[in-house]
């Protein structure tokens, strides 16, 4: 069930079954790290899924998939990037922050994937963690679902459907319409999927919390949001309501209120709980010293993770816990919670969160089964007595983190217009509209991501048109509706920063094609960036396309090109050659204009020309 020496890389959970295609694909994440989001376009291209480093296959990536690509994330939570690379900008249209309402977070780790093969057929993939879409290398837990459609709806895939058509209205700036559409598309098909159970595994049920979708009362989530109005694991009315007789729980955060409810009132084994000792110390000391627990703490308490009440935990991204998840043993059976949610009362009544309830026989995947499985990951026996508060510092730290998602679901306007005045062609002024007010006693700044400076201290409100908050001869390819945004402390001098997503009202015409010409700067990155992006993607570059002769392995070989003239003409047989075409001539014309005297541009302009020349002849009827 649990096999701590298996560390798959979420790339390859991603990718494609061989012989398809990505059609749609949704993430959602509580924390977005910028660059982990520019590489999961590559897992959906065949050859490019492990060139994390070649920014040409990254762009080629994102401008074949990123139509076909949303992610979710917490507003406030959108890491700042350590170098502003061209590259954030075409991730605009995929990532979506979202805000929920009442003060919960917007915390679940899932994947919904659709697939398709050349005859037609669709497979589709459901994935459900603990992991961010961050590069930290923690420890953590996935469920993976494979299934195929059918000719009838499902009813358990009703709350998963309900789920992804609750994610567009949580946007705070609401997406395109033509990707709501899109998504609720795919949420219909999901409802036909079905699913193939993971081993050992005889029941299984999809727990998504803080949306339409309330479980059933005799569910394990139903016990753990409120014993009260839940039935429990007993069948028997008249008895005492309980979950199990031996119960593990892991998981980095954790309160009193949610442990209670664990160890529920009736007489049971252990209940073994692991998580991490700076979370521990902060557990009530009569919870710490009650003999039906058994506390084991993970041996790196650092991780990049935020609490489910939003407090940050350590700025540092080192190893540590992720992993949530639930077991509980009752008569023969075995009870199983895997998913976003820790173990707090936030993590179940507050927070949107996904969850995959399952159940099995205890003799595979019973308390003392995963016991064993977990001997070979860090946990040392706690040895704390509990009780602490948290210090001045990490109040001070909730409070920022808290105060930065507010203002980050708030809207804020961008306009981009031409400077006039000599010498200003290709730069822009842009200029920062916003209503939101910094939190009294708190200092904040706004910079453009993809610019070090100007950075302006924001006051208030700013009026419209204010030259205050303008930015000043930007150039094209530099103008982005991503802000910066710090919140600072001055007592404390502690700061809490995060990319916000704005809205730019006036986007110049050509600013993406601008971004990508600017990353091919030279004749051999477009030769790379044209075999990547005119290659099928189920096949790697150069393979030509089914059927027909061209397979030659000569992409990547010297000379403007080698491999190009035998990858144009599969292009031309591609249904979407008209539109693949036109999408690619600005480029073209763009590295001619700047380099129009080099031999390798002539070279590679003329092949160009020539397999335009030969789409307009192919789509030009003949005859009168």
């Amino acid at each position: 069930m649990l096999d701590a020496g298996n560390r798959q890389a979420l790339t390859q959970q991603l990718r494609p079954p061989a012989g398809f295609r990505l059609v749609h694909a949704v993430g959602t994440t509580f924390t977005l790290d910028m660059t982990s989001a520019l590489s999961v376009p590559l897992s959906f291209v065949a050859g490019s899924g492990e060139q994390f480093t070649n920014p040409v296959a990254v762009l080629t990536a994102l401008r074949k998939v990123s139509d076909r690509v949303d992610i979710f994330c917490q507003a406030g939570n959108i890491r700042v990037p350590q170098g502003a690379s061209d590259l954030l900008a075409l991730l605009e249209p995929m990532v979506h922050q979202v805000s929920v309402r009442g003060g919960g977070l917007f915390h679940p780790k899932v994947w919904v994937l659709e697939f398709e093969n050349d005859d037609g057929e669709r497979r589709y993939r459901f994935l459900c963690g603990s992991r961010n879409l961050t590069p930290d290398t923690s420890w953590d837990l996935l469920v993976r679902l494979d299934g195929a459609p059918t000719d009838t709806v499902q009813p358990g895939n009703t709350p998963l459907q309900e789920f992804l058509t609750a994610l567009c209205p949580l946007a705070s700036v609401p997406p395109e319409q033509s990707r709501v559409n899109r998504i609720h598309s795919l949420a219909d098909r999901i409802a036909t999927v079905e699913w193939e159970l993971p081993e050992h595994i005889s029941l299984l049920a999809f727990r998504p919390l803080g949306v339409q979708t309330d479980p059933e009362p005799e569910s394990l989530v139903s016990y753990l949001r409120n014993p009260q109005t839940a039935a429990g694991l007993n069948p028997d009315p008249a008895a005492a309501k309980t979950i199990g007789y031996k119960k593990l729980v892991i998981s980095p955060f954790l309160d009193d209120i949610l442990l209670g409810r664990i160890l529920d009132t009736t007489r049971t084994d252990k209940t073994h709980v692991f998580s991490r000792a700076d979370q521990l110390d902060l557990i009530a000391p009569n919870t710490i010293s009650n003999k039906r627990f058994c506390f084991r703490s993970f041996d790196d308490t650092i991780t990049p993770e935020m609490g489910d009440d939003g407090a940050s935990t350590s700025g540092d991204d080192l190893t540590g816990l992720h992993a949530k998840a639930y077991f509980c043993d009752y008569g023969f059976q075995t009870h199983v919670l895997l998913g976003s949610s820790n173990a707090t009362n936030a993590g179940f009544n507050k927070n949107v969160e996904f969850l995959v309830e399952m159940r099995g026989l205890k003799s595979k995947i019973g308390v003392d089964t995963i016991l064993t499985s977990l001997e070979d990951v860090p946990f040392n026996d706690y040895s704390g007595t509990g009780g602490q508060q948290r210090s001045d510092d990490d109040e001070m730290r909730f409070h920022l983190d808290s105060k930065l998602r507010e203002a980050a679901a708030r809207i804020f306007l961008l306009d981009a217009v031409p400077e006039q005045g000599p010498d200003t062609s290709g730069l822009y002024a842009v200029t920062l509209e916003h209503d939101w007010t910094p939190p009294a006693r708190l200092s904040a700044t706004v910079r453009l991501v993809t610019l070090r400076t100007p950075v302006f201290e924001v006051g208030g409100p700013s009026e419209p048109g204010a030259s205050s908050l303008r930015y000043r001869n930007v150039p094209l390819a530099d103008v982005t509706p991503y802000l910066v945004l710090s919140l600072t402390d001055p007592e404390s001098e502690l700061t809490a920063t995060a990319v916000v997503q704005g809205v730019l009202r006036t986007d110049p015409d050509g600013r993406l094609d601008e971004i990508v010409a600017r990353q091919l700067d030279n004749p051999d990155k477009l030769r790379q960036f044209l075999l990547l992006f005119l290659s099928p993607e189920d096949a790697p570059p150069g393979a030509g396309f089914a059927g027909l002769p061209w397979r030659f392995g000569a992409g990547y070989q010297a000379g403007a090109s080698a491999g190009l003239f035998e990858t144009l003409v599969t292009a031309l047989e591609n249904p979407n050659a008209s539109e693949i075409f036109s999408e690619l001539e600005p480029v073209i014309q763009r590295l001619v204009k700047l380099n129009g005297e080099s031999d390798d541009v002539l070279q590679l302009h003329a092949l160009w020309s020539a397999a335009t020349e030969a789409l307009q002849m192919k789509e030009t009827p003949h005859g009168l």
